[in-house]
């Protein structure tokens, strides 16, 4: 009797897959927190940066990395922000909402960054200072976010901007010390000395069997492209 399944086993494709170890840190500290190779120093600066009669945006801390830093900023609200905390306030993928929340800083140097710019990491160091906003969970009545910014400010003043017309927030600056934050940087602690680089022609790679595949940087756009065995294989 011939067998009811007429095809052969086929090949496989070849697709990124995550790194099952911890290779040594690439040294884009422009593209994200280092968060799985440094304990952050942390100020606990809280204060308002923004206030109407129903809604406060309020920084909680400040995490300090050895050339970045990260502000947690949290929206608080007397009526419902989202129905789901997780899509937050800001999104970098598309052009600004001018009516919604805009959050920006200016450098003493007269540079600045803010949320009105589509978050795309860059391969090489940027000219421009880089501030990316991704939210980080809560409730309906408290959305927290993630306000990454590189580089360290200089000595002198880091202004926080705040903007937010849907909720009668007009434009509110904050000045936070600029060289009280690059001081911190020498606090944050290094997890893990000593870590070995993982290079194939440039690009790290994961082995699967007789296979290499090559793992994207980040990103959708990364992941989308099919990786090439490398030479010899």
């Amino acid at each position: 009797m011939s067998s009811f399944f007429t095809g052969g086993p086929r090949e496989r494709p070849l697709f990124p897959v995550p790194e099952q170890e911890l290779y040594a840190f690439n040294g884009r500290h422009w593209t994200d927190a280092p968060r799985e190779y440094i304990v952050p120093a942390v100020l606990p600066w809280a204060q308002p940066l923004g206030r109407s009669e129903r809604t406060v945006v309020a920084l909680r801390t400040i995490e300090v990395w050895p050339q970045a830093l990260t502000l947690r900023i949290t929206v608080y609200s007397r009526d419902s922000l989202v129905d789901d905390p997780a899509e937050g306030l800001i999104d970098h993928r598309r052009k600004p909402d001018y009516n919604g929340l805009l959050i920006g800083v200016l450098y003493a140097d007269g540079s600045r960054a803010s949320s009105e710019t589509v978050s795309v990491p860059s391969a090489s160091e940027p000219e421009e200072p880089v501030l990316r906003a991704q939210p980080v969970g809560g409730t309906r009545f408290a959305v927290e976010h993630e306000v990454f910014l590189w580089p360290l400010p200089s000595a002198g003043p880091l202004k926080v901007v705040v903007q937010w017309t849907d909720r009668d927030i007009p434009e509110t600056r904050t000045t936070l010390d600029g060289g009280a934050i690059r001081a911190a940087a020498k606090d944050a602690a290094e997890i893990w000395p000593g870590l070995g680089k993982r290079q194939v022609n440039g690009l790290p790679v994961r082995r699967v069997g007789k296979q290499v595949a090559l793992t994207p940087e980040w990103g959708p756009a990364a992941a989308g492209k099919r990786p090439e065995p490398a030479p010899g294989e």
